[in-house]
């Protein structure tokens, strides 16, 4: 699979709304699954080798349980504390036979799509700990007033009762092809996260959020992602 833990491009200063973020930068690679099995025993079997034990990241398993019609099935996103992590991590892999041979396990179940490289702008909440998530991809052109727009609205659902899980706004900053972010919310089971989306969306503040970002933002897809498995970094 190409480039499955390198992304190659030049680093830039960008200015962040940062809340709470643990992560500097996370890296998305969207892959269409044919075999789960040969896809999860590969990343196994490079986490517990001595080079997966040095990589400086997490790593994670999304799958895509209804995306509209992207081709994906899951991503493996791996989620950076610093961008000098990011920049160890490419050294390390170029350089070991295990992610070679991790990248040959992947090719044999799945198929690349596509990867991104993400800065977080707003990560508030541990979505560590969540199951589901529902995530919208949008492209915005003002993203300062759709992410105050969005803030608003947030801690305006969550006084409400209506957020229990992780929520946040992720800048697509290499890779982007029609979408500029995406947002996304997390909860503890689906019932709770329909429940709570059914709720948030009726309400007041929706509609004053929606009346605030209408001219600004163009929801692009909504996908309903669910967590496989995670390999944290050692």
């Amino acid at each position: 699979m190409k480039k499955i833990l390198i992304i190659i491009a030049t680093m830039m200063s960008l200015s962040i709304h940062s809340q709470e973020g643990r992560y500097a930068m996370h890296a998305f690679y969207f892959i269409d699954v044919s075999n789960p099995v040969a896809v999860v025993g590969a990343l196994d079997e490079f986490a517990a080798s001595e080079c997966g034990k040095k990589l400086p990241a997490d790593i994670g398993l999304m799958a895509e349980g209804i995306n509209g019609s992207a081709s994906s099935t899951h991503f493996i996103i791996v989620s950076y504390e610093t961008m000098d992590d990011f920049t160890k991590a490419g050294a390390l892999t170029q350089s070991c036979p295990e992610a070679a041979k991790m990248l040959q396990g992947l090719a044999s179940g799945s198929e690349a799509i596509s990867e991104v490289g993400i800065i977080p702008a707003i990560e508030v909440g541990d979505w560590t700990q969540d199951t589901v998530f529902m995530k919208y991809d949008i492209s915005t052109s003002n993203e300062a007033a759709y992410a105050n727009a969005w803030t608003e609205l947030m801690d305006a659902s969550t006084d409400a009762g209506l957020v229990s899980g992780s929520y946040g706004m992720n800048r697509i900053f290499i890779g982007n092809n029609e979408a500029s972010h995406f947002v996304y919310i997390g909860a503890q089971d689906f019932a709770t996260l329909v429940d709570n989306q059914n709720a948030m969306t009726s309400s007041s503040a929706f509609a004053k959020f929606s009346k605030k970002v209408g001219m600004v933002r163009e929801v692009l897809n909504t996908s309903l992602i669910l967590p496989v498995k995670s390999w944290p970094k050692q």
